[in-house]
């Protein structure tokens, strides 16, 4: 047990992927500083946590991208094959050992809620925080520290999110979350009185649940909403593209592919007349709406949703294009399709029209008796504790309701992004439409998806969200992004805004991208990247004043040189350590 000081020069409040690597790498920079790690569960791994995971369920990635550069995942001795699929138990059990290799543990503070967290808005620049921590007998210790840097590190899944439903309040049966699929879901499993279960949802979460009650003798109804943006983007690992069968993941990675994407960062990559061609000329705009479809229907007819008739709904409604990182790998034991048709799982694509005691009733006026529910519908945007004093929360771009003055504070800037996102990228304008999730609620508004807008320019730098875009290479992502914050808050990156303004025209710029970009996505609410993920690694890099282009051989190294992999970013905090040392080796010189 960690025994709390009154202060710490960090606090990071979070210990899954992003929030461990934070803490290594700051700790690696600056052995002397004081930090501590804070997290509710019991384990570290955030939504990784050994109570969070069961049996079957596994990361969306395969070892090569989901693993630390410097801790290399088969080197852990978890139960990982080389290219093999990542268990939750796997995953659990090396986040453990690599908070243990890196000497972490004594600086968790496990258990412990952060109730709030306090601007002290004084000369000291601190920050307050209020702990709640529980014990084994279930006794609560409230407890406070202060911190000079605040590193919120807790993720898209802490908060989640239902659906309002007239009825909910009275509804008789069993009731979950997805995110509770490992405790109270199990106890659903293994409940012989419960033999009818129905799951609320169309995303990976959903197709988890679906697998595994259904491949467990219980009689699962699945809704799909009719108003929702459909089933899932699934693909397998090793999809085939003419007579090859690349990695999807280092698909992702490629050079030449990240060019289809239309991103407001990748302005500066070094391929801006390709970027041009494709999007800005009606030759290249037909190529690139030809690649997304042709991906698109490659991905369907490889994944097996059309081999039978009920399943076929399941289609998305629209192209890959539209997704962001909506999608998923087909990861289960067996084939997916043919378990819920061998299974007999009953999937509805109708609303939700209000929960009846033991029924749910839908629009059409169907009635579906259950034993047990669940909610496999995402998460709430926004912090997993409360940041105060409130009236600050709009200016450091979190998630909002905010008043009708304040919320027409971004209206001009976000119609002046607009003009600038359709002539960059005219088929932006083509955006579908669906219901926006939670609408009032303004979208996460932050400096390159990490900081908060008013610090940037005008201090002090002393608060950074870490885990604000949504990605397939999580743990390379939280490495940069880890350096970046590490830079930023101590005023050391290569990149300095002229003013305020500037840095919140390109917040706006980079949310308005995300409403029209990923509209089957986060619609804009917070980062979300498929094809444009290199290119925010290289804007950070770039940040950093480190190489973008690391695989050598400049142009040619850049298109040929194949996916960029971990070993591309690997030793990238020594790497910048001598930049640093060097820096300031010329400006003792000058002085």
């Amino acid at each position: 047990m960690t025994t709390l000081k009154d202060h710490y020069d960090v606090v990071v409040v979070g210990a899954g992927i992003q929030g461990l690597c934070a803490a290594h790498t700051f700790l690696s920079i600056n052995p002397s500083i004081s930090l501590l790690i804070v997290d509710e569960k019991s384990s570290v791994g955030g939504t990784w946590a050994e109570e969070q995971v069961y049996p079957g369920l596994r990361a969306n990635n395969l070892q090569g991208y989901f693993e630390f550069s410097d801790f290399p995942l088969l080197d852990a001795d978890v139960g990982v094959k080389p290219r093999g699929l990542v268990s939750g138990e796997a995953t659990a059990a090396y986040l453990h050992k690599y908070a243990e290799h890196f000497d972490l543990l004594p600086h968790l503070c496990l258990n412990t809620i952060v109730v709030q967290a306090t601007d002290n808005e004084d000369s000291t620049k601190t920050w307050t925080l209020k702990l709640n921590k529980t014990d084994l007998r279930d006794a609560k210790t409230e407890s406070t520290v202060t911190c000079a840097k605040l590193l919120a590190a807790t993720g898209q899944t802490s908060r989640p999110f239902y659906p309002s439903y007239p009825g909910m309040q009275s509804f008789r049966k069993t009731s979950l979350h997805s995110v509770e699929l490992a405790s109270t879901g199990t106890k659903v499993l293994q409940d012989p009185s419960i033999s009818r279960v129905t799951i609320i949802g169309g995303g990976k979460s959903a197709h988890d649940a679906v697998y595994r009650y259904a491949s467990n003798g219980k009689d699962v109804t699945w809704i799909v909403r009719k108003t929702g943006r459909g089933g899932l983007w699934l693909a397998i690992s090793y999809p085939k593209i003419g007579p090859f069968s690349p990695w999807m993941e280092g698909l992702l990675m490629t050079r030449p592919l990240s060019w289809f994407g239309a991103a407001p960062w990748s302005i500066n990559d070094g391929f801006h007349s390709v970027r041009y061609f494709l999007h800005n000329t009606t030759l290249g705009r037909f190529i690139t709406r030809n690649y997304f479809a042709n991906m698109s229907k490659s991905t369907i007819e490889q994944s097996g949703i059309l081999k039978q008739e009920s399943t076929k709904q399941l289609v998305p409604k629209e192209s890959l294009m539209w997704y962001g990182g909506q999608a998923a790998i087909l990861n289960y034991d067996t084939d997916f399709y043919d378990t819920i048709r061998d299974a007999g799982v009953q999937i509805v694509h109708e609303d939700v029209a209000r929960l009846e005691n033991e029924s749910i009733i839908l629009e059409n006026g169907d009635r579906i008796e259950t034993d047990a529910l669940v909610y496999a519908t995402g998460y709430e945007f926004g912090p997993s504790f409360p940041l105060l004093p409130a009236t600050k929360q709009l200016r450091w771009g979190i998630p909002v309701t905010p008043f009708p003055g304040e919320s027409k504070a971004f209206a001009s800037l976000d119609e002046r992004a607009d003009t600038e996102l359709f002539a960059r990228f005219p088929e932006l304008k083509h955006s579908p439409t669906y219901p926006e999730r939670e609408p009032g609620r303004t979208p996460w508004r932050l400096w390159r998806f990490i900081a908060p807008p008013s610090q940037v320019s005008n201090g002090p730098r002393n608060l950074v969200f870490l885990t604000n875009v949504e990605t397939y290479q999580n743990y390379l992502k939280s490495e940069i992004v880890s350096l970046w914050a590490y830079a930023y808050l101590d005023n050391e990156l290569s990149v300095q805004p002229e003013s305020e303004a500037d840095v919140l025209y390109e917040v706006s710029l980079w949310t308005r991208f995300g409403k029209w970009r990923c509209p089957m996505g986060s619609q804009g609410k917070t980062g979300d990247t498929l094809h444009d993920n290199l290119p925010y690694y290289d804007t950070l890099m770039r940040d950093l004043g480190l190489r973008s282009w690391r695989k050598g051989w400049g142009l040619l190294g850049e298109v040929f040189g194949g996916a960029y992999q971990l070993k591309d970013y690997k030793g990238i905090i020594a790497e910048w350590l001598s930049l640093r040392k060097e820096s300031s080796g010329l400006m003792k010189k000058k002085k």
